[in-house]
């Protein structure tokens, strides 16, 4: 079971994402066509219903055009959990 912690850290990560890929003026299905990620998964992921591979990293990145450690850095996300 995710504790709340860890989900929280999966809805910061979407948003962060979703921000990324409204600046590159991407629609779901654009994104999808430019990696290997169904567009429904893009939305799951966005809201942080489902927890990524290192794989879907990669593929993310791929379609933003930016290095996978662009995704995970940014203010707000945490790496270790302080409770």
């Amino acid at each position: 079971m995710i504790k709340d912690f860890d989900k929280e850290t999966l809805i910061v990560f979407g948003k962060h994402l979703k921000t990324l890929r409204l600046a590159k003026k991407l629609t779901y299905r654009k994104m999808a066509l430019l990696c290997n990620i169904d567009y429904s998964d893009i939305q799951k992921i966005e809201s942080g219903k489902i927890n990524i591979t290192i794989l879907t990293l990669r593929e993310l990145a791929k379609a933003l055009q930016l290095a996978p450690k662009d995704l995970i850095d940014f203010p707000g996300f945490e790496l270790t959990d302080n409770h």
